[in-house]
């Protein structure tokens, strides 16, 4: 993985802990799992600057890592 990817991974998960999120969890995977619970989400505009699935690809792998 290249420096800046890894930058900004480590910097979504700083803010995301920041506003109150689980550790280790980006800003992706917290929306997302924001959509599955039915609360209020930022997925559709993360989703469209990124790709689509982003953040439910970014839940996936955090939940994966989670149960390790």
């Amino acid at each position: 993985m290249s420096y800046l990817y890894r930058l900004g991974v480590s910097l979504s998960v700083l803010v995301n802990v920041t506003l109150g999120g689980q550790s280790n969890q980006t800003v992706s995977a917290r929306q997302h799992e924001r959509k599955r619970a039915g609360k209020a989400n930022l997925t559709w505009l993360i989703d469209r600057l990124t790709s689509e699935g982003h953040c439910r690809m970014s839940w996936v792998y955090w939940i994966t890592l989670k149960k390790r």
